[in-house]
Formats: structure tokens, C-alpha cells, sequence
């Protein structure tokens, strides 16, 4: 367990000026707050708090941090209020609090839910202070430390949770120790099985190896210096998940991994970084394709090194980072390296530093679906990178393998949803072109553009994705909001108030939210007739609609349980069309909608049937025998004799739904001499006959006549 002195030993052996009257007044507050606490393990509850702070003084960070460490818990845990934390620790402390405070007295619908609004909150505060992030990483790296005092249902779930999420932001951050001991430890609980048996080659190679490491390391001392380089060479083990990964990736055994060990070589300055390069490449052939300079074009976490690999002595091929000595800090501690060396890190800063952050914070505030924008979080931030610019020069990071459209959309969703065209190094491109490192991409855009369904074809990056969906998800709400108002103005007129009583009994929580629930086809509009009724709602203004408000369009005449558009038309209610029908989607004043359409119990709706037959006789008979017997009203037909032997037979059909249509069909196949039976779209090839269909059917059929053109 750590001690309170060993922390503000740490805090002020980097930083002279922190106030440790401050961070002991915050450890004698956070031990009477958590006084009657034990954690899993049996320990007083104060060893995480102190442990945590004892982290965040590794990582050289401010006071404030170091409190709101000592404090993080006391809201969530204690019966502490942000209040009395401001009130005697001040305000940057209270809000830092605040920030990695879980939400813990609202209801969510699932456990996921509530996990992504969590990390909404955290991340919408890291976006205003990064020292929240931090805290958060420092809180999470030693509850993954003592997860083995937990229920294995628990310590799976955490460690999916911190591989997937919290491993990635420390990496996204720069700090790299931290990323890789969460992946090490969550590697260890996800795939216990896997990491036994490579911890056990690891340790059985270990001596050798580092006999092999020691050797290596003076090797190449010796040889930089020889040139006159002023260098420290460092050799250091691969870790363990990275090794997994490596293993899985290329389907290797581990005696075929022959770059355990990396070595880093730090210099004075920058020049010397290229100068160092020239002379282990003097001095050792260098593995071609594996040379990266990440000087002269860093990653977006700020990140500096030049790397290469070469064949080294003995023939062994080493991984070798060049960089200087505040590249090496800023490797190891990422942004928690810049607390020694400014005032903190402010959240514009951040941002401008972290292009990242400032997308992740635009994507959820576009986000009203929690479980996709997690999703969408743990796709961005585990995928590798390729480097491209804009047009100014900016630098973005996107997923390998990045079209034009994810670039688009990674400047600013209104880029990305105005988009005509790009061009790639100055020429016209696709959207299909896949990026490369070093590319440079402008985008082209016309207010009038906007985005199309086919788009999805053409991104890879989660962010354009849910861009593009949720800009079709707004578009349609608008769409189901303003068919909603059409049918409340039809039935109830458009002066009528809905009182809040017919609200909830519809469980909805504003006029709005019933509009596109309404348009939505969500709530059955005989349901609201029902509620309006049962709330004495008066006024009702049927007058000119039809009966009900749903009605298949006579053009194309669809089914219950077709895929059907429809429009809301005053006095007709909404007029459904399939999907296939010509006029489905016509007229740009209308507003179309998806429309789930059900049957009503008893009704029957008319659809045409195509029958080709043989041409025998006492073939309509049959044919219409077997539409009987299948529960189905012929209202009209039509004949039509091809050349030859055929005869083609158009029935306007009444059934109750698709699947009394497919049954009724089926009865028809199994008819003798039948070809082929087909539903038909044909508008206007039948026309009801004036003195009914029933009285032609019996006279054709008695006077024997199959051939007629027409009836």
C-alpha cells in the first residue's frame, strides 16, 4: 500500500511549487470519507485513492491532479457532495471530480446505455480539461491491478472493457507504459490460457535474452560513440499482448520471433536523430520498407522518433528508435510529460494537440443512439493509422485502408455531408480511391449536396458512417413529424389542443415525439382514435376521409406485409404504394415515408393475379374452383388468348394478406395444365364488370367458353 509521503516525495522531487499542504489536507478528507470502506480484497478503501495518486505523481502531474486522485471517489462513494469538495479544495478540483464521477442516480434502459453515458460525461469533460482523462486512465490502470479479487464474470467484463476503451486512450494520449501494462493485465483475464503459456516461453528464454539484450546494448554504445555520437542506448522487452498480437498476425510460433528486444537510441538534438540513423545504417543493413520518420511527420498524439529496423550482429534483426531526450518524455509520458513544463494542459490545447478528442467530442454530441456511438468509439480508436493532409497542410490520422468520404467527414460532418468530389496530390479522384500516407486530399462541396444511401458503400470509418446515418435518421424523424402532424390535423382539425392526459396515455412525452411516432406508424392510429375517444376529445374531422387511414393505392395495389412507401394525402389519410410501384416516391412535394402496414382482422384488399394456362376446357373453372376452396372473392378478370395454345388469365383477387395471396397461389400451381402464376402490377387492365363478376364467371363457365378476349 502506498504512504501519503511517498506521493508528495514524487510531486515535489518534479515539481518545487505544488501546494503538499493541499494534498495532505485532501488524504485526511478522502480517510474520513472513506473510513468504514474495505475494497475487495479486505484493504481499508484509502489504499486505491492513495494508489491512484501515486500513479498520477509517476506521471508528474500537477497537485490538483494529485488531490482530485485522493478525492475521485468520496461523490460517487460516500455521502460527499461536489459541494463540499469546492468548498474546501476549490473549483478546478471540484469540476475534475466531477468529470470522473460516474452517473449513479438516473435509470438507464441496459447496462450498456448507462456505460456509454458514463463515458459521454467523461469524455465531454476530458474535452474541457485533459487532466480528467488522466485521473480516469490512473483510476483504471490499479483497479486492473487488483482484479483478481473480483468474480470472474466481473473481471472479464472490465478487462474487455479497458482493451477495448481505456488501453487505446492511454495509447492515444502517448502514454505507452501505461497503454501496455492495461493490455498486459487484460490480456491476462480475457485469454488466461494464452498468457500463461507465453509468460512461461518468455521466462524461460528470459536469461538468455537479456544476456542478449546487455550484449546488444553495448554493441551499438560502443559503435555510435566511435563515431562521435553522444548517445545512451537502451534495450527493452517486447510485452507480452504485443508479442500475442504479432504471433496471431503472421501465425507464428514464439522460436520464430526473433525481435524481442527493442533498443532505443537517445541523442542530444534533433540533428543528431538523422546523424545517429546515417551510422547504424553505415554499420548494419537496414530492413528494407521498415524505415518510418515520425520527426519530420509526428503522429497526432505528438509522438517523435525515427524508427528502422536493421540486420544487427550475430544476424539478429533489432527494432531501433532514434530520438532526443524530450522525445523520449513525451514517448514514455505522452501529454502528462507537458504538466513539468507549462502551466497545465488547457482543453483548447487539447484539442488543437489531440485532433482525435475534438472529433470524439463533435461525434456524441451528434450521437442520440448510446450503444452505436460506443461502438463507433471502440472501432476509431483500436484501428491502425494512415497519415494524410489537407490542402492548408493539416495533418489527419485515419484507418488504414480510409476512402475519400471518411476524410471528408474527419474535417467536419458539413464537409463530409456537402461533398461532390475530391482530388488526390491535385488530380480528380473517386470515392472509391484508397488513401495513402503522405496523400494530400481536397474536398469539393455544394451547399446543395447531400448525403445518399450509396455513401455507406464508400467509408470505412465508423465516425462517416454514423454521420451518414444520422443524418438520414434526422431527415426521416422531420419526414415522420410532419406525416404525424397530417394525420392529427385530419382527424382533430388543426385547432385542437391534445391535453398532456392523451400524451401519457400514449406514453409519449411532447406533441412532437406523438407526431413522429404517429408518422413512424409506431402507435396505430385506431389506438389514438381509442385514447382521444376515451378522453373525451371533441371535434373529431372525419368528414371526406375514408374509412380507416391506411389504404393501398389502386396503381400498384399492395398487401399487408408488403414493403410499402407511403404519402399522406388530405382526405384519403395515408395512400400506400409497393415499393416497386412507378409512382412510389413520385411528386417532390410529397413526403414519403417507410410504412409498416398490418391487417386488419376480417378485411380483405384486392391484388391482380397473372395466370398462364393451356388452353383447355374447364380450365377457368378449375382456376377459380382453387381460389374458392383457398378462401378467396374473384371481383373482376380478364382473358387474353396468345397464339398458339395459351391463354393468359388477369384476376383481380380479394385476400386478407401476402401470405393468403402465396397459399391461394399455390393452390393454383398445383392445378393441371397451369404454366406460370405471378402477381401483376398492371394498372388499369381490370375494371369491375357492372352486373358483377360472379354472374360472368357462372355464364362463361356454363357456356363452356375459355377463349374470350375480354369479359
Amino acid at each position: 500500500m502506498s504512504r501519503i509521503f511517498e506521493v508528495t516525495d514524487k510531486v515535489r522531487s518534479h515539481d518545487p511549487r505544488a501546494d503538499i499542504d493541499l494534498i495532505n489536507r485532501a488524504y485526511v478528507f478522502a480517510a474520513h470519507a472513506h473510513a468504514n470502506q474495505k475494497r475487495s480484497s479486505g484493504e481499508p478503501y484509502l489504499s486505491h485513492p492513495l494508489a491512484v495518486a501515486n500513479i498520477l505523481a509517476s506521471l508528474r502531474l500537477d497537485d490538483k491532479s494529485i488531490v482530485t486522485g485522493l478525492l475521485h471517489d468520496t461523490v460517487e462513494d460516500t455521502s460527499v457532495t461536489l459541494e463540499d469538495i469546492q468548498s474546501r479544495f476549490g473549483e478546478d478540483v471540484a469540476r475534475l471530480v466531477d468529470g470522473v464521477t460516474k452517473i449513479g442516480k438516473i435509470h438507464f434502459p441496459s447496462t450498456e446505455h448507462k456505460q456509454a453515458e458514463n463515458f459521454r460525461k467523461m469524455i465531454l469533460a476530458t474535452a474541457k480539461d485533459i487532466r480528467v482523462l488522466l485521473v480516469k486512465l490512473a483510476d483504471r490502470l490499479h483497479n486492473m491491478r487488483t482484479l483478481g479479487f473480483l468474480p470472474e464474470r466481473k473481471q472479464e467484463g472490465i478487462s474487455q472493457e479497458t482493451m477495448q476503451l481505456y488501453a487505446p486512450l492511454a495509447n492515444r494520449l502517448g502514454i505507452h507504459w501505461l497503454s501496455q501494462e492495461m493490455e498486459d493485465l487484460a490480456f491476462s483475464y480475457i485469454d488466461p490460457e494464452s498468457y500463461k503459456m507465453l509468460s512461461n516461453s518468455l521466462a524461460d528464454h528470459l536469461e538468455g535474452l537479456n544476456q542478449t539484450r546487455e550484449r546488444l546494448e553495448r554493441i551499438l554504445q560502443e559503435a555510435v560513440s566511435r563515431q562521435g555520437v553522444s548517445a545512451r542506448v537502451q534495450g527493452r522487452m517486447k510485452h507480452l499482448y504485443s508479442l500475442y498480437q504479432k504471433m496471431e498476425r503472421k501465425q507464428l510460433d514464439f522460436d520464430e520471433i526473433y525481435d524481442l528486444v527493442a533498443f532505443r537510441v537517445i541523442v542530444e538534438d534533433l540533428p543528431t536523430c538523422y546523424q545517429t540513423l546515417g551510422v547504424i545504417h553505415s554499420l548494419y543493413r537496414p530492413v528494407p520498407g521498415r524505415f518510418k520518420d515520425y520527426i519530420a511527420l509526428p503522429k497526432p498524439n505528438g509522438y517523435q522518433s525515427l524508427h528502422t529496423s536493421i540486420i544487427g550482429p550475430d544476424n539478429f534483426r533489432l527494432e531501433v528508435q532514434i530520438r532526443t531526450e524530450d522525445m523520449h518524455r513525451h514517448a514514455e509520458d505522452g501529454v502528462a510529460a507537458h504538466w513539468l513544463y507549462k502551466d497545465g494542459v488547457s482543453g483548447e490545447e487539447a484539442k488543437r494537440n489531440f485532433q482525435w478528442l475534438n472529433q470524439l467530442t463533435e461525434l456524441l454530441q451528434d450521437s442520440d443512439h448510446p450503444g452505436e456511438f460506443l461502438e463507433t468509439v471502440r472501432l476509431d480508436l483500436i484501428v491502425q493509422e494512415v497519415y494524410v493532409f489537407s490542402r492548408d497542410g493539416d495533418l489527419f490520422a485515419l484507418p488504414r485502408g480510409a476512402l475519400p468520404l471518411d476524410f471528408a467527414y474527419a474535417v467536419h460532418t458539413d464537409v463530409g455531408n456537402h461533398c461532390i468530389g475530391v482530388r488526390i496530390n491535385g488530380q480528380q479522384a473517386d470515392f472509391q480511391t484508397r488513401l495513402h500516407n503522405g496523400d494530400q486530399v481536397e474536398v469539393l462541396t455544394n451547399t446543395e449536396q447531400t448525403p445518399s444511401r450509396r455513401w455507406l458503400q464508400y467509408v470505412r470509418t465508423p465516425r462517416a458512417r454514423q454521420a451518414i446515418r444520422q443524418w438520414f435518421r434526422r431527415e426521416e424523424k422531420e419526414a415522420s413529424v410532419r406525416v404525424g402532424r397530417g394525420i392529427l390535423n385530419e382527424i382533430f382539425g388543426k385547432r385542437t389542443k391534445l391535453g398532456p392526459k392523451i400524451l401519457t396515455s400514449l406514453k409519449c412525452g411532447d406533441v412532437e415525439e406523438l407526431q413522429a411516432r404517429l408518422g413512424r406508424g409506431e402507435i396505430p392510429v385506431d389506438k389514438l382514435l381509442d385514447v382521444a375517444e376515451h378522453n373525451h376529445i371533441k371535434g373529431l374531422s372525419m368528414q371526406g376521409t375514408k374509412q380507416g387511414l391506411i389504404h393501398a393505392a389502386e396503381c400498384c395495389r399492395p398487401l399487408p406485409g408488403d414493403l410499402v412507401l407511403g404519402c399522406f394525402q388530405h382526405g384519403q389519410g395515408m395512400v400506400v404504394h409497393h415499393q416497386d410501384c412507378p409512382h412510389a416516391g413520385e411528386g417532390k412535394q410529397e413526403t414519403w415515408v417507410d410504412v409498416k402496414w398490418t391487417p386488419d382482422a376480417g378485411k380483405l384488399y384486392p391484388t391482380l393475379l397473372e395466370i398462364k394456362t393451356k388452353n383447355r376446357r374447364g380450365m377457368l373453372s378449375a382456376v377459380s374452383g382453387s381460389i374458392a376452396k383457398s378462401g378467396g372473392e374473384i371481383e373482376d378478370l380478364r382473358i387474353h388468348q396468345l397464339a398458339g395454345s395459351v391463354t393468359t388469365l388477369t384476376i383481380l383477387v380479394e385476400v386478407s394478406d401476402r401470405v393468403h395471396l402465396a397459399n391461394i397461389m399455390r393452390a393454383i400451381r398445383r392445378e393441371d395444365d397451369v404454366i406460370r402464376v405471378k402477381r401483376s402490377m398492371e394498372t388499369g387492365v381490370v375494371r369491375k364488370s357492372k352486373h358483377g363478376i360472379k354472374h360472368t364467371i357462372r355464364a362463361m363457365i356454363r357456356k363452356g367458353i375459355p377463349r374470350s378476349s375480354s369479359s
